[in-house]
């Protein structure tokens, strides 16, 4: 029995432990006397863990099996951990067969006594390779298998396994040697073939064990090439699972988590710096597992290939017969080996990193540029910027001075001899030096004129020659001696030779490369000399232009833009090309990435701590801010974002981005990171078996935690939180009444969440033996001399006989099932019980319960309640009251505590409950016969709440200007099925219906305070009303208008209008005049220059801005009534109590008063009265040349004072036209009187006709006379208005009120304003 596996007193292996064994190792030497050792005994111990089975899958040398004593061939692990994975992994290799020619193989066979044998699952995990054992052994008869209960295995059966197994072996790798496996021998005999299946019930019972616990199969990725990759190449990615097959490959980027590719292998062609990011990949399949783990982030970071540089030397321009250089340089890596390259040819042209051209030539014109290659990747370089080479011809200048003598006429150059002076020389000088140097002389020109001396300064040009100015000066002096004599040739001057330069495009860029994307990029192109030129751009080795203009400008960089860029300018004159400009290299890169990071990864559990980072690893000074989903609005600032306590509502995708002051001024956002918040693993308890349970039985309370793994178990009972045992199992043996309870688990663990939820609570019922079940008639409380008759009943088994005890007496007080009290007592008071006794076991049951019989107790009153509770704010609640015993009950009703009654009757209503009616009630009965009270009631609970509360918006805000539309909804949170009314003010009759309520063109009238109320079917029917918000219409602002001047205004006088508002600010101000809606003028002053008859009419202003109100109130209208002609009539007073000297002073103050008027379009009128009136110049006889005459001709009539007749008499026969009164004219009567009149009762009469005729009246009090308040009255009287009265204090004074009276005049005299 020593092959046998024994796993007393341990768990058998796991499939993860099993699977660990199945590659083959060497078995065991079978040539033992003893061989019981042979198996692997893991007696006391633990099976070998999953890293210690692998280790022993490699090749080992197989022990010598020749030995007497083999027990030490098969491994040991007594005393010590079986091997680890990573030893057992070294022991996979197929290793030699071990010889099985033992004298003892009783023990070959596996005994599977009190087990089953291994599953056909379990056996083909059996099937990989491992060396047959020998099978000659001499002794075969402990080899048969003990097939005990079964039939043994056939013969033919035996030689076909040994058949299958051998063919299997040496089909497998690696394979046993030809010679190895003829030298094996077989007997068909022995037993030793059936060692391999107990290896295979090792396995299977590990694997069994290994399945449970086994991590879902790992997803691994690899690139190639590594990272850095380089733009333009091709990568590689690899996506391999081990273990399992038919996996479906998904690849992802980032923490996206939709595909960007599918396969095992994922291809990148013509990498760009828009394929940067992080790449991983998960597999799936239909299987479970249906999804491995997702592997590894591997990081692809794409960079630009090497830029090959390009100088050239002279930097200046190159001429015919210089030697030219030119370097190329790659500043990263190395190993590089350059070429040159002329365009349009891909074909080399030199290589080495220089390239030297000797004796530059008209041929080596062109576009040169330079590339890198290497062996090693980067295998090549970016091409360098292209270099425009030009070769030019090189020119010398010669100055030459020519003298004439000195003649006035060519001091003017403009002059005719001047001209034709210089033309001469000129064809002279080309006509000859052509002629001498060809080609070479390129012509002259006239560089100055030296004022006063007539020397002119000729420049001779020539090209590629050395010239000799000895021979220039002798050829030049006798070409113009012959023709100009009278021209000396001053001394030559040589000078140096000038190379004019190729004008040259000059590059500038802003903001400097690199370029973050979305930015703006200006590049300029200027050419200093000479001027016209027209420029293009050219992007790479393109000749086609990108843009024209000397500025290039793109908006919004992209990746796209990236490139080489260059410009050159055009013209229609010599040069008509400029040499391109150096080319610029434009980098754009992407704008630096937020990285979020969250601890600890989601899923987050319910209450947990959850910390956001957000880094930007490039630049320095970024601030942060933290976004929800697709807001725009930050929900936190800082690279940390905490949340405390997570709950469900922090469910959401979090992301953040950077800001800064400098470019670039954001950050790319950061990856959404999806927060998922979770619940807490629930704990299951499930208990065998089902509550109740009798004492004395055994229960088993087991709780499991589905998800993830780890878990420690502990168990609490009721509200305890001290555990009362650990572990998954919770035994309790012998159950009693003190296990009677709630019992619940929780489950912990290391590893986040570190606790579950507690499971649900399950309650524990012990009942105890069959229990005998007293009952009583009538129920107590009983009243004295009735009848009480208690029965005693045992429901379960039989043959039960009675006994009656009373107290804690032991001595039966009778016996029978049923015991009967006659007549009861005081004395029957007392404690009954019961209990049951027979003959089988068990001889007794539990004792009944014991009965307190009370004789006196009283009925119980029962309350109910209608609604229940909770009731809400204004609903009728009913609580009734009844005792159903007995009757002629009256009811009483309590609150709380308290001994007084709230009210009194069987039913109890509380009408439009309220906050206050909140608390316990409760009942009792009372009534005149005995018992004389019941029992109270149990107490209820009234629970009131508040009414759901109707939420009122407005828009606009109040206040609200008339004119405009105000919108108003009502919004109840809690419930359903709401329909809205709207109220005003007090009132309870609806002004609306609706969740909303508009009012369009506010006015006045809607002032007010609004509120809403929702209504619906179920309780409750109604909600609290909404917060009455009250709705101020504000009138607009007013315009104001004012005018000056106020008063009067003149023909041709100027008319300042000005419109002010008071409230707000921004006003602009129209004018308009009429019912016109056509502005007549703009500005809040508004000015008539010169007013005459067109400036009549009606004006008003109104002011407008951009805010809300948008326009004001208009004004008022001011009508300008422009009259040109005024009649005036004066009325003076001659009565006694004017003496002469004051008569004369009134008749001197009327003088000055027309004077001042005359010049306008007036007429005047003089009258005179005391007792009588006398009319002295009426309107028609007024001379306007001999006036004051007329005036001085006056003589003083005396008399009474009647003042109301005399203003009768001038409005009646003065102004009207038989008295040359005009009917277009402004009418006025200046009245003068010293005192009070005789008929004054008369002036409502005489003022109401003066009214009719539209006369304005000014009333003029002289004297003391009028101090007192009748004689005020009076002047009064007589004015059209308060302000038209003057008062003086004597007759001198008169003149010191004439500018006031003129100018309270001015008006009527020639146009007057009237305001509506």
């Amino acid at each position: 029995m020593g092959d046998r596996p024994e796993f007393s007193g341990e768990s058998p292996p796991s499939e993860s432990e099993s699977n660990k064994q199945r590659s083959p190792s060497p078995a065991p030497s079978l040539d033992s006397d003893d061989s019981k050792d042979g198996a692997p005994d893991f007696s006391g111990e633990s099976p070998p863990s999953e890293s210690e089975s692998n280790k022993q899958r490699s090749p080992s040398p197989a022990p010598g099996l020749d030995s007497d004593h083999s027990k030490d061939g098969a491994p040991d692990f007594s005393g010590e951990s079986p091997p680890s994975e990573s030893e057992s992994n070294k022991q996979r290799s197929p290793s030699p067969a071990p010889s099985l020619d033992s004298d003892d193989s009783k023990d070959g066979a596996p005994d599977f006594s009190g087990e089953s044998p291994p599953s056909e699952s379990e056996s083909n995990k059996q099937r990989s390779p491992s060396p047959a054992p020998s099978l000659d052994s001499d002794d075969s008869k402990d080899g048969a298998p003990d097939f005990s209960g079964e039939s043994p295995p056939s013969e033919s059966d035996v030689e076909t396994r040994l058949t299958e197994h051998k063919t299997h072996e040496i089909e497998q790798k690696p394979q046993v040697s030809p010679a190895k496996v003829s030298s094996l021998q077989w007997s068909k005999s022995g037993i030793a073939w059936m060692v391999p299946i107990v290896l295979a019930v090792l396995v299977a019972l590990y694997a069994g064990f290994y399945h449970h616990s086994e991590e879902l199969p790992l997803a691994t990725l690899t690139v190639e090439p590594q990272s850095p990759v380089f733009v333009g190449e091709t990568v590689t990615l690899k996506c391999v699972i081990e273990s399992l097959s038919d996996w479906t490959y998904k690849w992802y980027e980032g923490s996206s988590s939709v595909p960007v590719s599918e396969g095992n292998t994922f291809t990148i062609r013509g990498a760009t710096e828009s394929h940067k990011g992080q790449y991983w990949c998960q597999g799936e399949r239909r299987d479970r597992p249906t999804s491995s783990q997702p592997s590894g982030k591997t990081t692809l970071d794409i960079k630009e290939l090497p830029l090959a540089t390009l100088t050239v030397e002279p930097q200046s321009s190159v001429f015919i017969g210089e030697t030219v250089t030119l370097n190329c340089v790659i500043e990263s890596l190395s190993g590089w080996t350059y070429k040159w390259y002329k365009e349009p040819s891909r074909t080399p042209v030199s290589e080495g990193n220089t390239f030297t051209i000797i004796a530059a030539a008209e041929f080596h014109k062109g576009q040169y540029w330079c590339q890198g290659e290497r062996r090693d990747r980067p295998t090549s370089s970016q091409r360098s910027g292209i270099l425009a080479l030009d070769v030019k011809e090189q020119e010398i200048n010669m100055e030459i001075s020519l003298q004439q003598p000195f003649i006035p006429e060519l001091a003017n150059t403009s002059s005719t001899r001047f001209k034709n002076l210089t033309a001469d020389v000129s064809t002279v000088l080309n006509k000859m030096y052509s002629e001498k140097f060809g080609s070479q002389f390129l012509g002259t020109h006239i560089n100055s004129i030296r004022p006063g001396s007539v020397v002119v300064d000729f420049v001779l040009l020539f090209k590629n020659i050395f010239l000799d100015t000895k021979n220039v000066t002798s050829i030049l002096k006798e070409a113009v001696a012959e023709n100009r004599p009278d021209v000396s040739v001053l001394p030559i001057k040589l000078n140096s030779i000038v190379h004019k330069p190729w004008p040259l495009a000059t590059l500038t860029v802003e903001p400097q490369s690199p370029v973050f994307t979305g930015e703006t990029v200006t590049l300029k192109c200027v050419i200093e000399y000479p001027s016209n030129w027209a420029y293009k751009w050219y992007e790479g080795s393109s000749r086609t232009p990108v843009s024209e203009g000397n500025t290039f400008t793109i908006n919004g960089a992209t990746e796209s833009h990236k490139g080489q860029y260059w410009c050159r300018g055009e013209r229609k004159d010599r040069p008509t090309l400029s040499q391109p400009s150096r080319v610029l290299t434009l980098y754009v890169k992407e704008l630096p990435l937020a990285t979020l990071t969250i601890e600890p990864q989601s899923p987050v559990f319910t209450g947990e701590t959850v910390t956001l980072k957000c880094v930007i690893e490039s630049l320095s000074g970024w601030t942060y801010k933290w976004y929800e989903g697709s807001s725009s609005l930050p929900v936190s600032e800082g690279n940390t974002f905490i949340i405390i306590a997570a709950a469900e509502s922090h469910k959401g995708q979090y992301w953040c981005q950077g800001e800064r002051r400098d470019r670039p001024t954001s950050s790319q956002p950061s990856g959404k990171t999806t927060l998922d918040v979770k619940e807490l693993p629930l704990a299951t308890l499930t208990v065998e078996p089902q509550s109740p349970v009798f004492t004395g039985e055994m229960v088993t309370l087991k709780c499991v935690i589905e998800s993830l793994s780890g878990w420690t178990y502990k168990w609490y009972e009721g509200s305890s939180r001290t555990p009362v045992s650990e572990g998954n199992t919770f035994t309790i043996r012998g159950a009693a009444e003190s296990h009677k309870g709630q019992y619940w688990c929780q489950g912990e663990r290391r590893d986040r969440p570190t606790s579950s939820q507690p499971s649900g609570k399950t309650t524990l019922d012990v009942k105890e033996l069959p229990l005998a079940t007293l009952t009583v008639e009538p129920q107590s409380p009983v009243f004295i001399g009735e009848t009480v008759t208690l029965n005693c009943v045992i429901e379960s088994l039989s043959g039960w006989t009675y006994k009656w005890y009373k107290g804690s007496s032991r001595t039966a007080v009778s016996e029978g099932n049923t015991l009967t009290i006659i007549g009861a007592a005081e004395s029957h008071k007392g404690q009954y019980w019961c209990q049951g006794q027979r003959r089988d076991r068990p001889t007794s049951s539990q004792p009944s319960r014991i009965l307190t019989l009370d004789v006196k107790e009283l009925p119980l009153a029962t309350l109910t309640v209608e609604p229940q509770s909770p009731v809400f704010t204004g609903e009728t609640v009913t609580l009734k009251c009844v005792i159903e015993s007995l009757s002629g009950w009256t009811y009483k009703w309590y609150e709380g505590s308290s001994s007084v009654p709230v009210s009194e009757g069987n039913t109890f209503i509380i009408i439009a409950a309220a906050e206050s009616p909140k608390g316990q009630y409760w009942c009792q009965g009372e009534r005149r016969d005995r018992p004389t009270s019941s029992q109270p009631s149990g107490k209820t609970t009234l629970d009131v709440k508040e009414l759901p509360l109707a939420t009122l918006t407005i828009e606009p805000q109040s206040p609200v200007f008339t004119g405009e539309t105000v919108t108003l909804k009502c919004v109840i949170e809690s419930l359903s099925d709401w329909t809205y009314k709207w109220y005003e003010g007090s009132s309870s009759v609806p002004v609306s219906e609706g969740n909303t309520f508009i009012i369009i063109a506010a006015a006045e009238s809607h002032k007010g305070q609004y509120w809403c109320q929702g209504e619906r079917r179920d309780r409750p029917t109604s909600s609290q009303p909404s917060g009455k918000t009250t709705l101020d219409v504000k009138e607009l602002p007013l315009a104001t208008l004012t005018v000056e001047p106020q008063s009067s205004v003149l023909t041709g006088e100027t008319v300042t209008l000005k419109c002010v508002i008071e409230s707000l600010s921004d006003w602009t101000y129209k004018w308009y005049k009429g019912p016109s809606r056509t502005p007549v003028s703009q500005g809040n002053t508004f000015t008539i220059k010169g007013a005459t008859e067109s400036h009549k009419g009606q004006y008003w202003c109104q002011g407008e801005r951009r805010d809300r109100p948008t326009s004001s109130q208009p004004s008022r209208e001011t009508t300008l009534d422009v009259k040109e002609p005024a009649d005036i009539a004066f009325l003076m007073d001659g009565s006694w109590s004017v003496n002469p000297e004051q008569f004369l002073d009134m008749k001197t103050f009327v003088k000055d008063v027309t004077r001042s008027l005359l010049k306008f379009n007036t007429a005047f009128a003089f009258a005179q009265y005391s007792t009588e009136t006398s009319i002295h110049v009426t309107f028609h006889q007024f001379q306007r040349t001999g006036w004051e005459n007329q005036l001085d001709s006056i003589k003083q009539i005396a008399g009474d004072t009647y003042t109301a007749d005399a203003v009768r008499t001038v409005v009646k026969d003065l102004f009207d036209s038989s008295a040359g009164a005009r009917p277009d004219a402004h009418r006025i009567l200046i009245v003068l009187t010293d005192g009070q009149s005789f008929d004054a009762p008369r002036y409502p009469s005489v003022t109401a006709l003066a009214d009719e005729k539209h006369i304005t009246r000014y009333a003029i009090g002289i004297g003391s006379a009028f101090n007192s308040k009748s004689a005020q009255d009076e002047l009064r009287s007589i004015a059209s208005s308060p302000d038209h009265v003057f008062r003086v204090d004597n007759f001198e004074a008169l003149s010191n009120i004439i500018s006031r009276l003129k100018k309270s005049i001015k008006m009527p005299v020639s146009s007057r304003w009237t305001q509506t």
